[in-house]
Order: C-alpha cells, then sequence, then structure tokens
C-alpha cells in the first residue's frame, strides 16, 4: 500500500492489517507521524531506498512511504445487500484502477455502505485503487460478483432500488435516493450496457449547462453519491424535527 494517506487511513481504522512500513527520507511531517504511530504499535518500520520502492510498484507515486498489509477481503455482495438503508455503488466495466479508487474514495466519505465490482472487464482492489482513494478501498466494503446483471437482480428481489447513471433519464433531485438504493456507474465513453440498463428502475441523468457533453465516470459517481447523502440527510433532519417539514 503506497502513500501517507492510505496508510494513516489504515492505522486509524484497522492497523492491525499493517504487517511492515518502509520509507525513504526525512523522517518529518505527516510521515514522520506515522511512522511514529507505527513503531508504538511494534510494527516493522526500516528504511529503504527510492530504488526498492521503484522495483516493487513501478511508477506509482508513493511519497516515499509504503506498507505491506494484509489485504481487505471482498465481501459477499448478499451481505452488503441486507445492510440497514443501504446504499451501494456498483460499476459497470470500469476498468481504469484510478478511476475506481476515485468512485470509492467518494463513496465512502460520503456515506455509502459499500460497493461493487465485477470480476471480468473491470478494474480490482490494488495498490493505484488505494493510492487513488486515500486508503478509502480499505475501509469500504466492497464485493466482487461474476455477473453484473444477476446481482442488481438479486438487490431488487431484495427490496432495493437500481438506479442507473446513463442519458435520457430524469434529474438526480428528481428521484427519491432515500430509499435502499444500488447507483450504478458504467465506463467512459460507453455509459450502460444495454442488460444492465435493462436491470434498472430508473436512469438518472446529471444536468449539464456548458459546453462540455459529459462527465467522467468518477465525478457522476460522486454527484450522484452526494444527491443521495443530501436527501437522506433531510430526511433524518425532517424526522428529528417534524416541525420543520
Amino acid at each position: 500500500m503506497p502513500g501517507v494517506r492510505a496508510i494513516e487511513a489504515l492505522l486509524d481504522h484497522d492497523p492491525a492489517r499493517i504487517r511492515a512500513i518502509r520509507f525513504v527520507g526525512e523522517r518529518d511531517g505527516a510521515r514522520g507521524r506515522i511512522l511514529e504511530r507505527a513503531e508504538a504499535l511494534d510494527i516493522d518500520v526500516r528504511e529503504t531506498t527510492e530504488k526498492a520502492l521503484t522495483e516493487r510498484l513501478g511508477d506509482l507515486r508513493t511519497q516515499g512511504l509504503v506498507a505491506t498489509v494484509v489485504p481487505a477481503d471482498y465481501q459477499p455482495w448478499a451481505t452488503l445487500i441486507e445492510r440497514p438503508q443501504p446504499l451501494l455503488l456498483a460499476v459497470d466495466q470500469v476498468t481504469d484502477p484510478r478511476n475506481l479508487g476515485a468512485m470509492l474514495r467518494a463513496a465512502e466519505a460520503m456515506g455509502a455502505t459499500g460497493a461493487l465490482v465485477t470480476s471480468n472487464r473491470c478494474a480490482r482492489l490494488g495498490p493505484t485503487v488505494t493510492r487513488t482513494s486515500a486508503g478509502a478501498s480499505e475501509l469500504l466494503p466492497v464485493a466482487m460478483e461474476t455477473n453484473l446483471a444477476r446481482s442488481l437482480r438479486e438487490a431488487r428481489t431484495a427490496g432495493l432500488q437500481v438506479i442507473g447513471a446513463d442519458l435520457d433519464g430524469r434529474a438526480p433531485a428528481q428521484l427519491d435516493l432515500t430509499r435502499p438504493t444500488v447507483l450504478v456507474i458504467g465506463a467512459e465513453g460507453k455509459g450502460l450496457r444495454r442488460l444492465t440498463r435493462s436491470c434498472c428502475d430508473a436512469i438518472a441523468t446529471i444536468p449539464l449547462g456548458g459546453l462540455t457533453e459529459s462527465l467522467n465516470a468518477a465525478t457522476a459517481a460522486a454527484i450522484l453519491i452526494y444527491e443521495a447523502a443530501r436527501q437522506r440527510a433531510g430526511t433524518a433532519l425532517a424526522e428529528k424535527s417534524p416541525e420543520m417539514s
């Protein structure tokens, strides 16, 4: 696992998974604080060389800090859809790990309860996803299934609505995202596959007012998750203060 934020996130939430940390450069700033915390937890901390980090992770930016960790386990999809008031993110053939990392970062930050990737034609959890997500991929439960359409149908059977992001739909604010929901995002330039779209209860289309015709997948995911979080926060506030509704 590379990068200051990713390692710090795991130290905050699940330090037992960190087996060792290797660093290059001075022990100061955020890096120094991480090393001190790790040593206090009896984690193996050693200085290394930039060459050794490059040989291990290629051109992936490490900020001079790499941790050896016990990989996060994929969670059963059935478990994620059975959680109370689920808000889940599913990706349809998003193959760029940086895009997936950005999506998982937004999802975890704004209160999504899990995510779904597929075992074919989809990015998987790994160093690039962890680095791009600033460690959120290590905190958000992620399921991996072989068949996205089947998984979406299972979610609908369990009482969740499936909302796809695509063209010719309704503005997100016009949809009721306070219900148990799976948000489905397709690959950039492709959108949702026909079969995936057929599994959706509704299609969300983000209104655009400029000359740019579309948003990248990670930005679209962040906007939809934010709208769901906004609606749910408003509902919770109304329930606590009926006189304000």
